[in-house]
């Protein structure tokens, strides 16, 4: 408890100290509001690239979803109908991409939801979006423009071209006025099923909302300026009268203040109470320092939040492996510095042997067991040699950086020989692997990929339990 006979201020700082922060307060505020005015036009062309770029970010955002979801259709849903033997892969292979067709079909977002995603293929043909439906199974191939550019044809072949997807501006319909206006699009291409999966947004609506925020910004500035300038001028005139009376001792105190909040701002520090006078300032120094400790509490608690969602993020929810898209980041980098430093860089892909039978012998979760045992001694071996993540199902993928193939053949043998001596729960079940191993020869990640995986396979044509090396 703070002494109730300490000095208090109130009679001589009641007045001076609130006519100080109020113009200090108006004399900061008016300026930045001043400047930030005078930057207003030149910031306009900013705003409007800005504007521009967070547009197509929001278009490949969508795009990026469907990728996503195909993915997860792909292996999550391809794996629980295989099980039912009634499907053969091909009516498995039509009802994935009915799943996905709805999917886009339902998908709107941007301002009022008014934007959408379609699908065509190769040849012309709209399987769905989300606005026309008169036009889903229409072939739109020799659709033109007013000024007669096959804009279907062009979009779909600069998507078949580009390896990550394409922004492209070309005209159509608007249904305000039934008119071609000029509408920018990002569309990727998806080879195997031959589809061009793209959405869009009408340039002129882009500029609308520019202006309408520029205005709006601008509107905000004049009235700001207006009522801090009035404001600034009488208060100035009625400080001019009454700053003389002010003692050099509360001068030296609100230096002190100011000082540690300047401070403060910069590194963790807390007011000494001890060194302050008045009690007013004591209480205040008490609840700013009680303020900081929490800030810097819930500031910790934020970042462990954020470590752990980092980790969840890259990492597969049951082997603690990185999970497929991260091992295809880092295989990206790795392929990256290969170039750069002309160093080497292979790859593995490992398989487990006959792992659907010892899900139907002793269960899923025996099976979830063993993935997680291969999985940590998989990773225990390779340490930080490489990166090691689940490629998918009983698949795993490693990356092993400044690693000629003959390096990479010799632990994937260990690891093959290590994994046979494992001992599960129940003691008569041996499990083997097959793998297929390459070197990197100035190729794509998918290339790189689709050769481990064509040696994974032979080796499981040439008896499994073996490893399979390209050249």
């Amino acid at each position: 408890m703070l002494k109730t006979d300490s000095s208090s201020i109130k009679k001589i700082l009641l007045k001076s100290m609130l006519f100080f922060i109020i113009i200090i307060t108006v004399i900061i505020e008016g300026n930045n509001i001043i400047r930030q005015y005078r930057n207003f036009l030149k910031e306009s062309e900013i705003l409007k690239i800005e504007y521009i770029k967070d547009q197509k970010k929001l278009l490949k955002t969508q795009i990026d979803r469907v990728f996503e979801y195909i993915e997860f259709e792909q292996n999550n849903t391809y794996e629980l109908l295989r099980k039912n033997t009634q499907y053969t892969d091909v009516e498995i292979e039509e009802i994935i991409k009915q799943r996905i067709i709805k999917f886009i079909s339902n998908i709107h977002f941007g301002d009022n939801n008014e934007q959408y995603m379609f699908i065509l293929t190769y040849d012309g043909l709209e399987l769905g979006n989300g606005k026309y439906p008169e036009i889903t199974g229409k072939n739109i191939w020799d659709m033109k423009d007013v000024n007669g550019v096959k804009v279907n044809q062009r979009l779909i072949k600069m998507a078949r071209e580009s390896e990550h997807g394409v922004y492209i501006t070309q005209k159509w319909i608007k249904d305000t006025d039934k008119l071609d206006h000029d509408k920018l699009y990002y569309a990727e291409a998806v080879p195997e099923w031959e589809w061009v999966i793209g959405s869009g947004i009408y340039v002129e609506d882009i500029n609308e909302n520019i202006k309408k925020n520029e205005a709006i910004l601008k509107n905000a500035f004049k009235k700001e300026i207006k009522t801090v300038t009035i404001l600034m001028i009488v208060i100035m005139l009625i400080l001019l009268l009454y700053l003389k009376k002010i003692n050099y001792r509360i001068n030296k105190k609100i230096e002190f203040v100011v000082d540690f909040f300047e401070r403060a701002s910069e590194e963790r520090i807390y007011i000494d109470i001890e060194k302050l006078r008045y009690i007013e300032l004591k209480k205040m120094a008490i609840s700013v320092n009680a303020m900081i400790k929490d800030r810097y509490d819930i500031q910790n608690k934020i970042n462990q939040i954020n470590i752990r969602l980092k980790d969840i993020s890259i990492t597969d929810g049951l082997t603690g492996l990185y999970n497929h898209r991260h091992i295809y980041i880092l295989l990206k980098k790795e392929i990256e510095k290969a170039c750069v430093l002309k160093r080497d860089l292979s790859i593995i892909m490992f398989d487990i042997d006959h792992f659907k039978k010892v899900n139907d012998k002793y269960g899923h979760q025996f099976g979830d067991d063993v993935l997680v045992e291969i999985s940590n001694y998989i990773k225990q071996y390779i340490g930080k040699d490489g990166f090691v993540g689940r490629y998918g199902g009983e698949e795993f993928l490693i990356v092993l950086p400044n690693s000629d193939i003959e390096n990479a053949y010799k632990k994937a043998e260990n690891i093959r020989k290590g994994i046979k001596e494992i001992e599960f729960e129940n003691e008569n079940l041996i499990l083997t692997i097959s793998g297929g191993i390459v070197q990197f020869k100035q190729e794509s990640c998918k290339g790189i990929v689709n050769r481990a995986d064509k040696l994974l396979y032979k080796a499981k044509e040439n008896g499994r339990d073996r490893i399979e090396r390209g050249t």
